[in-house]
């Protein structure tokens, strides 16, 4: 099969991108709980524990919140209390910004 060069280039792309998540361990509602924080923090607002909680779209409140525990203890995400303390909010951690910043590396080599 002949593919065009821009296929084979968002291909390559694509399997870089996976094997960057399966170097940080991530299943594909890790890395769907982690955009929708990125996409708070790009939107300038935070995601809540119980907003996450919430994301029926991606899974059920038990599986989102065992995703969140695992992504704390892998250290991509940070919980950090309200002043009330009893709302948290999730934020990325630096390994969390770091993970990204290698997905913008692998999309800027692929449009090269």
């Amino acid at each position: 099969m002949d593919l065009n060069q821009k296929i084979r280039q968002y291909l390559l792309y694509l399997k870089q991108c996976d094997e960057l998540d399966a170097k940080y361990k991530l299943d594909s509602i890790e890395i769907k709980l982690l955009n929708e924080i990125a996409y708070a923090l790009l939107a300038e607002s935070c995601l809540t524990v119980s907003s996450m909680l919430a994301l029926k779209k991606i899974a059920s409140p038990a599986t989102l919140h065992a995703a969140m525990k695992r992504l704390i203890v892998k250290d991509l995400i940070l919980q950090v209390p309200a002043q009330d303390s009893r709302t948290k909010f999730l934020h990325l951690s630096k390994l969390g910004w770091k993970r990204y910043a290698e997905h913008a590396n692998i999309l800027a080599a692929a449009v090269k």
